[in-house]
């Protein structure tokens, strides 16, 4: 990576072009002494992409490359090849052409890098084990023996964890507990959970050992129901039972409201078909 004559405070004009996107390969969590990749990629034919990294005013830059995938894109990718506490922290990445170089981007969305395996490995584990029957209320806990100021829980597959905060302490240990609420399939998955301290937010502790949530069995109809009634309410897991209530009264007021105007269409057919039989006597 090369440095720049443009700095973020001296002789520059950025959110010129549209920003460019970064992310990190093959992950954002990094282990001390791995490798990590960082693309900055844009949709513009940017001539250069400019890495800058939070709290420093050096920056880094680098030509951009012309890729196909469908559609031409330009793309950098900046390299850290060895992991240390140094490098974790939160980056950001501009376009630029050679023409006005002191001209960028609007920055990229930023995206943090941390390096794990700095402390002692929490443990995750679920009080009905791993496989849960779906309808079952389900919670995570994230245990340790440190006493962290934050715990994140993450996901296999999404791209953003959970930050924890708080602990309460129990037989000597350090717990938070997520809740999920009801189990249904999209909650089965891989789970792992770290623990970071205030003062290094970018330093995590070593991974819990992975987690396999199972959800077996077809998720009840009423539990469809709820989550239907309770979709733009409360975040999954802080359901309100007096919504639910209420929400279930509502369907059943619809369903007998229904039945009583079919049951009174088919009695005025009825009463039609006698008199006319009436008529044709007569």
């Amino acid at each position: 990576m090369q440095g720049d004559t443009c700095n973020l405070t001296v002789s520059l004009l950025s959110g010129v072009f549209t920003k460019p996107s970064i992310s990190a390969h093959p992950s954002s969590l990094v282990h001390p002494g791995s490798s990590v990749t960082l693309h900055c990629l844009s949709e513009l034919d940017f001539d250069k992409f400019i890495l800058h990294k939070k709290g420093i005013t050096q920056h880094f830059q680098l030509p951009a490359k012309i890729i196909h995938a469908g559609l031409p894109y330009t793309q950098a990718n900046f390299s850290i090849d060895t992991m240390t506490p140094t490098d974790a922290g939160t980056y950001t990445c501009y376009g630029s052409l050679s023409h006005y170089p002191c001209e960028w981007s609007a920055p990229s969305d930023p995206l943090d890098i941390v390096i794990t395996g700095q402390y002692q490995k929490p443990s995750l584990s679920t009080q009905m084990g791993p496989m849960v029957g779906s309808g079952e209320n389900v919670t995570l806990s994230c245990s340790s023996k440190t006493p962290f100021d934050k715990y994140h829980l993450s996901r296999e597959g999404e791209a953003r964890d959970h930050w924890l905060s708080g602990w309460q302490s129990h037989n000597g240990t350090f717990q938070v507990h997520v809740p999920l609420g009801t189990a249904n399939p999209f909650h089965g998955g891989t789970y792992r959970c770290y623990g970071s301290f205030k003062g290094s937010p970018y330093e995590w502790s070593s991974p819990s050992d992975l987690l396999n949530l199972s959800v077996t069995g077809n998720q009840p109809m009423g539990a469809f129901v709820i989550c239907l009634l309770t979709e733009a309410g409360p975040p999954q897991g802080q359901y309100h039972k007096p919504d639910i209530l209420i929400g279930l009264s509502g369907v059943i007021i619809s369903i007998g409201i229904f039945l009583s105007v079919l049951i009174g269409y088919w009695c005025s057919i009825k009463n039609r078909k006698s008199k006319t039989g009436e008529d044709n006597i007569t």
